[in-house]
């Protein structure tokens, strides 16, 4: 039937229409009586299946966009699906009739819109949020331009559940305003139905449609612009002009002796002010500073540069020095085992030396000493104590705690230094009563309650997994690593070993795809249940540290266990309950400073002996100057296949030693069947091998589709997907869809055609925002199977 416009409202379409329509002869009609035939098939379920799918249509000159911070018309986005009943969906116009953009301005009774969407019922639109959006509004209603003809329903869903609904409403009706919660949805659905009634006249509106959305932050500031540095007797003082980032945190001030470095941060709480009065400055040499701008999401702006001499004076002045070289300067960390009257014959770091220098040009005079908590100074010093220019006092310090687990006490410096006449110095103890016997600390007892950091480990402290190769907290999924500064060597310090008293612990490192292992530090086995332990073989108190420098990607292991999880025995994980993947027996956390900044390349590598307890407190290392390596997967291969590409990249099977797939279904079978064909010229690549296998091929089952879950951290990641056709050399034969996350990244993707023929490799960057510790990618054919042959995660 067609659409008449008729009634107390002459419909604006029919007045913009009517010349045209008998000019022509014609009455066009705006919606059939009936919904439009299904396709060939099966017969749908839902009223009005089989409407066509349209692509974006919208003004001329606009485009749509992905989500943004704040609010988003829904008709700036683009959707991930479409369908309508009565010509294609309009965005900011009403429906109109069947061409696209042929609509007029939404309006509702007597308001108009500029946003909005017009659709036909019935209609579906898809969006894919992400669980980035936290509320949805629209009004909702019948078009003016079909009078007080059709009636409808709104219907709004949230990952398949409906959220809200107008209920029916006629082109009598008045507008109404929908609104619906949207935290956590990914998947956000406008429906529109035909009421019970037949579609005709349904033309309705999705006014002023719009979601508000908060958007993960990885856009670091911009650098503090004019930074000063002016010198006084007082100290040298620091001004810059005002960052204007709205979610500006503070700023982050450091000093170093040298241009080049290394630079100590001054302020580990971020300033809120632009200036800074470094009051410690040393007198007499040249001060060299770096400020950075940080943000509410801990992303820091490149440094701002500057340097000044503050002068000299006859005065005094005390720099302290931790000669255990432990992570912070201002910090000293102690243990203890039972009773001070009969301990037991472990070592233990229940002593620590803090250095007193005068760095200043006369008499430094140390006038008070005093402790809290369960320390003392031994030997004891009489005070005043007058130490000359130049010259330094150690202060031995002894932690006597007989009960409690985790001591906080200080040490302040009293003196007669203008700048810094009382500094304090942070003390930590941990005692336990007996060895090992369930009473070792806790990780956190020893790395946040003991050394300070504010590393996250797991939440609600849930850090046994049972070896299960899943990220918690600040956890980097990185089997492999690589030097940060390839100029300068890592650098090892272990920070503490709880395991089986008496027995050493070595680390070492070996090459990626290399067997051979080099050895970097071991502890001495009389310190296995101590913080700081001593480096083993020696006859001093050396602590364990060490410095090494590979010259390609490597990893780590610790007596016989590795950071890679498929190199580890995983039997007793799996008996233990661990749901593949496991072996996750050595974990690297990025480490937070005292003020819960990230240091640069620096982790933290925890372990725990396969199948014990996985506590994870076995032995503890602080590892500088790393970064994760690249994750190269080759498609296609068997269990446990590796190859070495041109430029000395490691390339691992996407199914490993144990047998564990990356990949499902289980169906999927290695292409081609016998493996890389070494004779077989891949164009447009010298890394022949990686495209020589590939994976796609999933039988008799539908859809035609394979998926990746690989174990990543969360937060923006970026993929390098490889692609080589080796069945097809004509364009049209291969066809399908990639998925990241959720969110189709490649569309239509045929791979002869865009590689330019057969035989050739394609490689394709996306972006993805990885969550839930897990990548997902799945890749979906329309034509024969999707093929990958390789993906690379870039580091």
């Amino acid at each position: 039937m067609t659409e008449e416009k008729k009634g107390k409202r002459p419909g604006k379409w029919a007045r913009g229409m009517a010349l045209a329509l008998l000019g022509a002869g014609l009455l066009i009609g705006c919606g059939p009586s009936n919904p439009p035939t299904p396709g060939p098939g099966p017969a749908p379920t839902d009223p009005y299946a089989g409407g066509k799918s349209y692509p974006w249509v919208g003004q001329p000159d606009a485009k749509p966009r992905p989500l943004t911070q704040g609010q988003n018309f829904l008709s700036d986005l683009s959707y991930a699906a479409a369908r309508n009943a009565w010509g294609p969906i309009e965005l900011d116009r009403s429906n109109g009739t069947q061409q696209g953009g042929d609509g007029e301005t939404l309006t509702l009774g007597t308001q108009t819109f500029k946003k909005g969407i017009g659709v036909h019922a019935g209609s579906e639109l898809t969006y894919t949020l992400n669980a980035q959006c936290s509320t949805f509004s629209a009004t909702v209603g019948i078009d003016e331009e079909v009078g007080e003809k059709g009636s409808v329903v709104f219907e709004v869903y949230g990952d398949g559940k409906l959220l809200t609904a107008s209920g029916k409403m006629t082109g009598a009706d008045a507008a109404k305003v929908l609104t619906a919660p949207l935290e956590g949805v990914k998947e956000l659905r406008l429906v529109v139905t035909n009421a019970g009634d037949g579609i005709a006249y349904d033309h309705a509106d999705w006014a002023d449609a719009q979601v508000t959305c908060e958007l993960a932050d990885s856009v670091p500031p911009v650098a503090p612009q004019g930074l000063t540095a002016t010198a006084s007797s007082a100290g040298i003082t620091l001004n810059w002009a005002d960052n204007k980032e709205p979610d500006l945190a503070g700023y982050r001030v450091s000093r170093s002796v040298s241009a080049g470095g290394p630079f100590t941060v001054l302020t580990t709480t971020p300033l809120t002010a632009s200036s800074y009065t470094d009051t410690a400055a040393p007198q007499g040499t040249v001060s060299y500073y770096q400020v950075v701008a940080v943000d509410k999401s801990g992303n820091a702006s490149a440094p701002s540069s500057a340097s000044a001499t503050r002068p000299g004076t006859v005065l005094g002045r005390a720099t302290l020095a931790n000669l255990d070289g432990g992570p912070f300067a201002d910090r000293l960390v102690f243990n203890r085992i039972g009773s001070l009257v009969s301990p037991p014959g472990n070592g233990v770091h229940d002593r620590a030396t803090l250095r007193i220098t005068n760095t200043g040009t006369g008499t430094l005079q140390i006038t008070g000493l005093p402790l809290t908590d369960t320390w003392e100074l031994d030997p004891a010093l009489t005070l005043p104590l007058d130490i000359a220019p130049g010259q330094f006092q150690d202060v031995k310090l002894r932690f006597t705690a007989q009960s409690v687990k985790v001591h906080a006490g200080t040490l302040t410096v009293e003196s007669n230094d203008p700048t810094a006449p009382g500094q304090v110095i942070q003390l930590a103890g941990l005692w336990q009563s007996q060895s090992e016997s369930g009473q070792e600390p806790s990780l956190e007892d020893i790395v946040q309650r003991g050394f300070g950091f504010k590393t996250a480990f797991a939440p609600g402290s849930d850090i046994n997994k049972k070896g299960r190769v899943t990220p918690q907290g600040d956890e980097v999924i990185a089997p492999y690593w690589q030097r940060a500064d390839a100029a300068r060597p890592v650098k090892v310090q272990q920070l503490a070993a709880y395991h089986t008293q008496g027995n050493t612990a070595t680390l070492r490192w070996f090459a990626k795809g290399d067997t051979v292992t080099n050895t970097v530090l071991s502890h001495a086995g009389i310190d296995a249940q101590s913080v700081l332990p001593r480096k083993n073989g020696t006859n001093s108190n050396e602590l364990a540290t060490a410095t090494f420098a590979p010259a390609s990607t490597f990893g780590f292991r610790v007596d016989s266990e590795n950071s890679d999880p498929t190199l580890n025995n995983q039997t007793k994980d799996r008996s233990n309950g661990c749901v593949d993947p496991c072996g996750q027996h050595v974990r690297f956390f990025k480490a937070r400073d005292q003020g819960g900044q990230i240091m640069p390349d620096t982790y933290l590598l925890i372990m725990d002996y396969a199948g014990i307890n996985y506590d994870y407190n076995d032995n503890i290392y602080l590892i500088s100057n790393i970064k994760p390596a690249p994750i190269l997967i080759n498609v296609g291969t068997a269990s446990g296949y590796k190859f070495t590409d041109p430029v000395g990249n490691v390339w691992v099977s996407d199914r490993d030693r144990n047998g564990y797939a990356l990949f499902t279904p289980s169906t999927i079978i290695d292409e081609p069947a016998g493996g890389p064909n070494p004779s077989l010229d891949i164009l447009k690549t010298s890394n022949d091998t990686l495209y020589q296998t590939y994976r796609g091929n999933v039988g008799n089952i539908m859809p035609r589709a394979v998926s990746f879950n690989i174990p990543l951290e969360n937060g923006p990641q970026t993929l390098r997907l490889h692609f080589a056709d080796l069945a097809h050399s004509v364009a049209g034969k291969r066809i399908f869809d990639v998925f990241a996350e959720g969110q189709k990244v490649l569309s239509n993707l045929d791979i002869v055609q865009e590689a330019g023929g057969g035989n050739t490799a394609l490689v394709k960057t996306v972006s993805v925002q990885v969550t839930g510790g897990l990548l997902t990618l799945n890749l979906s054919a329309s034509v024969d199977y999707p093929s990958i042959a390789g993906i690379e995660i870039v580091r």
